[in-house]
């Protein structure tokens, strides 16, 4: 039976790629400095083991796959550290992951990457051909992986690739310290259950969202391919909703939600910026995944339902 590493596996994105994995069969050591997200009691554990460490002092594991989401999104300000820190901070540990998965022999390697890739974007379909123009540290980080990837890819015939995700929400989305900002759809779901109100500054905009659990199935899909053309795919749901359509999902499963909009002599505050969507075609060319999980009361239901223990601890 195939293994697979998963870094980062205690965070949010980490831990529902763990469960795509072990439910499409595969045998998971998740790897992470610490296991204290609930996402673990709902594992597999006959298919999944923790695995306690640090990208620089990852055990000899004989795998067949490694997918590293072990990254800091957190700013310098945040982390109280220089941007070179901070950006050393992710770049280290991407190349001692790469360093490990050649001497262990591991066939495929999968490192996420990000659309902070870009400060911005065209309101069309963005391909994987779209260069990259980062703004900020962590979207630097990311470039860099991609292109390191790419170089080792074609330079040095190692068998890995890069996932860029855009928007992602689902369930056991945690602040913490390597990643102190909920997603939108993440800090809707927080203010609604601890303040009883979402404030909306950009009601009409639309944002490309996809469920994490998806990610992990993605994933999987890139590991089971026989081969890859590329070095990089955009993994993304064709789904944008309004960040109104949103907020009044929510609003359908918080009793006496309040939904705070710009009034009538209020500017609605300027847009992200981020109004293209991630083009998947790439993805569904070489591994036939389409298979996308509609944004719904259902899927935001468990999301609240994941994020509500910590709210009500806090």
């Amino acid at each position: 039976m195939k293994r697979v590493i998963v870094t980062g596996a205690n965070g949010f994105v980490g831990s529902n790629i763990v469960s795509a994995l072990a439910q499409a069969g595969w045998l998971v050591s998740a790897l992470d400095r610490e296991f204290d997200n609930p996402a673990l009691a709902t594992w597999n554990h006959d298919r999944v083991e923790r695995v306690r460490a640090n990208c620089a002092d990852m055990p000899p594991i004989p795998a067949d796959a490694l997918v590293h989401a072990a990254f800091v999104t957190a700013t310098p300000e945040e982390r109280g550290e220089s941007p070179e820190d901070n950006l050393r901070a992710n770049i280290e540990p991407l190349l001692q992951v790469m360093e490990y998965a050649e001497g262990e022999g591991i066939h495929r390697s999968v490192f996420i990457s990000s659309n902070a890739v870009f400060r911005h974007t065209p309101a069309t379909l963005v391909d994987e051909m779209r260069p990259p123009e980062p703004l900020g540290v962590y979207g630097l980080a990311k470039t860099m992986m991609e292109q390191v990837v790419d170089t080792m890819r074609h330079a040095h015939g190692r068998d890995m690739v890069c996932a860029r995700l855009g928007g992602i929400y689902g369930s056991y989305e945690y602040s913490r310290p390597t990643r102190p900002k909920l997603s939108m759809v993440g800090q809707m779901m927080h203010d609604a259950l601890s303040k009883g109100e979402i404030v909306l500054s950009t009601p009409a905009e639309r944002r490309q969202w996809t469920l994490a659990a998806d990610i992990g199935r993605a994933i999987a899909a890139l590991l089971d391919a026989d081969s890859l053309n590329h070095s990089l795919y955009n993994l993304a749901s064709g789904e944008r909703k309004s960040d109104l359509a949103v907020a009044r999902m929510i609003q359908g499963l918080v009793a006496g939600l309040t939904l705070h909009l710009p009034s009538v002599n209020e500017s609605p505050a300027r847009s992200s910026g981020k109004l293209g969507w991630l083009d998947n075609r790439r993805l569904r060319r070489d591994t036939g995944f389409d298979d996308w999980t509609a944004m719904s009361r259902d899927t935001l239901a468990t999301a609240l339902a994941s994020l509500a223990g910590q709210v009500s601890d806090a």
